[in-house]
């Protein structure tokens, strides 16, 4: 009989074992991780607040991780965000319903460009600054903007090409070529030059973590004297990482080319106060907007990541220390998306929407100069042509 007894409550736990199995996988099976993938790039940004960089590579790229305490995380990271951001719920008076001049994207031969521009459109901005992005060599990619460019003359404007391939110094080659294509084709700007670049887990990866150029070997100030008679804006990219080596070699950079016009996309992925810093010291320093309406958490180092500045928005609202900066710096700061990559097109009209959320809470004309009015002076391009 005893042993019949044990016999039972051995039969029982095995039963309520097997219950609880089948009930933690159904659990599991009611939470659909192409729903993670599929989801909008809101709810994409603040899931990477929440997790960690090593968490956030399963969502990015839309692997479903084999260990049961890392789905739990990103599936309660998930559900918050997806409750927590809702834009079209936010309060309407805070939204910039305004004209829009895009002043930095970029494309290839990844994406559909007709497709893309069409989202442009829709996402109701008038004028969008875009260059070709030459991965492999100079001039890729070039042709098919210049004739995207053709069949759409009043809504893009046009930025001498991207090229990845520098390391070390600009090179002669890169420099004729853009000279020669602005003096060919109109460019009315430089698209970004790689000075600092670090790692993204969603691109390629290099033995040093970053890709790099210095700013103070002769191939930039070759390039700046021969731009010099054209009166064009550059876009020099660096990330703040890394101040120590980099700040100095930019702050001369920009005190010794004063007539130069330099823009910066998305802020260096920098703080508040080193922006500041950057715009209080060089008046021929100027912001863009792009990327900086969320945390950038796609570095492949932690450490880089945890070097990066906040984000303009928390949620919904727009920081006190950036909302002081772009009021400030009203005259220098413009609008941006820098779509660089297949699915941030896709996403373009929720980029749009999360910029409109921070120029909605600023001043009218505050708004005005950073949505358009400044693009269409740096350009010296007006919506309406």
């Amino acid at each position: 009989m005893k042993d019949l007894n044990v016999s039972n409550r051995t039969y029982n736990v095995i039963i309520l074992a097997t219950a609880l199995t089948l009930f933690l996988a159904v659990g599991a099976a009611a939470f659909d991780y192409s729903d993670v993938s599929s989801a909008p790039l809101s709810v994409i940004q603040c899931m990477g607040n929440k997790l960690d960089s090593e968490t956030m590579k399963f969502v990015l790229t839309d692997k479903r991780p084999s260990d049961r305490d890392t789905r739990k995380s990103i599936k309660e990271a998930y559900e918050t965000c997806i409750n927590d951001i809702d834009i079209e719920d936010h309060e309407k008076d805070t939204v910039y319903n305004g004209p829009l001049f895009d002043a930095m994207s970029q494309i290839d031969e990844t994406v559909k460009m007709r497709q893309a521009i069409e989202g442009v459109r829709k996402a109701g901005v008038s004028k969008i600054a875009l260059f070709a992005r030459s991965r492999k060599k100079l001039h890729q990619n070039e042709q098919a903007v210049l004739d995207l460019a053709k069949k759409i003359p009043d809504l893009i404007v046009l930025g001498a090409p991207k090229y990845f391939q520098l390391s070390g110094d600009l090179p002669d080659a890169f420099i004729q070529a853009t000279v020669e294509g602005i003096k060919k084709h109109n460019y009315r700007f430089i698209g970004e030059i790689l000075y600092t670049h670090g790692d993204k887990k969603s691109g390629k990866q290099y033995s040093s973590g970053e890709r790099y150029v210095d700013p103070s070997k002769p191939g930039t100030a070759k390039l700046l004297k021969a731009i010099a008679p054209l009166n064009i804006p550059v876009m020099v990219h660096w990330e703040a990482y890394a101040p120590e080596r980099d700040f100095p070699l930019f702050h001369t950079l920009y005190s010794a080319w004063p007539d130069q016009i330099f823009m910066l996309p998305h802020m260096g992925f920098a703080s508040a106060a080193q922006i500041n810093d950057f715009m209080g010291k060089h008046p021929n320093f100027y912001a863009l907007t792009s990327k900086k309406e969320r945390f950038m958490g796609n570095f492949s180092d932690p450490d880089k990541r945890d070097k990066i500045g906040a984000s303009m928005l928390e949620g919904n609202t727009l920081r006190p220390e950036w909302k002081k900066l772009l009021i400030k710096y009203q005259d220098r700061i413009l609008f941006a998306t820098d779509p660089h990559m297949k699915k941030l097109w896709q996403y373009y009209g929720e980029i749009v929407d999360r910029q409109r959320l921070i120029l909605g809470q600023l001043p009218p004309d505050v708004a005005e100069k950073i949505a358009y009015k400044n693009a269409e002076k740096i350009y010296g391009v007006r919506l309406n042509q």
